[in-house]
């Protein structure tokens, strides 16, 4: 059985190594500075982007929004040392960031929303139904093998919703590795980094979706996220 030590290496090889499009920059293990720049090309990307006018638009909106605020929670989990809080946010970073793709993608997922929700509340939460993160996924891999020039976060969804799982429910005492041993804390803090990276471009891919990539807001973005792409 793998010591708790070999586990958590282990967790940030199979993290890391999924994130080849591209990763976090070598020195994001040591500092927040490329986290940072991310988190404002986000926040600015956010503020530019003309959302359509209608119930579709303000749900891709605010779960838009929701990315940024997991984006930032991390951020202040990390930099506090509070390394277990901050990998259990990473799950609901991309899980909001799975909505608004899917919301852009199909006007019709925002009516599964209310309705997955609306059964929740009246069987008191105990209905039994395929979840709304299966929903979305099934939406964005449909029209991910009908589009070209879907960028590699699309495809790397599922693994790295896997280990944001696992890291949700199972990952003990990431802040006391990060604490005791060296060599954790640039390795956790490299893949809180290319989380929000890979969150980042999702956001983007939602404004190209609903066509509002015209902005200097976007290009800058997507020269965060892809430097030397643009």
């Amino acid at each position: 059985m793998p010591s708790m030590n070999q586990s958590l290496r282990l967790s940030l090889q199979v993290d890391v190594a999924a994130l080849d499009p591209p990763g976090p920059p070598e020195r994001s293990g040591t500092d927040f500075g490329y986290m940072d720049q991310l988190l404002e090309s986000l926040r600015r990307l956010l503020d530019d982007t003309v959302w359509p006018e209608s119930t579709q638009g303000e749900f891709i909106e605010y779960a838009a929004l929701d990315v940024y605020e997991f984006g930032c929670a991390i951020r202040a989990e990390a930099e506090a040392g509070r390394w277990t809080v901050a990998a259990s946010l990473m799950r609901p970073l991309q899980e909001r960031a799975e909505y608004a793709i899917a919301a852009a993608i199909d006007p019709g997922f925002y009516d599964k929303y209310v309705e997955y929700m609306d059964t929740q509340i009246e069987k008191k939460f105990t209905a039994r139904s395929r979840n709304l993160v299966g929903t979305a996924r099934g939406i964005i891999h449909r029209w991910a093998k009908e589009s070209e020039g879907v960028d590699g976060y699309v495809s790397i969804s599922i693994p790295l919703n896997r280990v944001g799982s696992e890291a949700l429910h199972h990952a003990v005492g990431f802040s006391r590795e990060a604490a005791e041993i060296a060599e954790a804390r640039p390795g956790i803090l490299k893949m809180l980094t290319g989380r929000i990276q890979g969150a980042l471009a999702n956001v983007l891919l939602v404004a190209q979706i609903i066509e509002q990539n015209h902005t200097s807001a976007w290009a800058q973005a997507y020269n965060v996220v892809f430097p030397g792409r643009g």
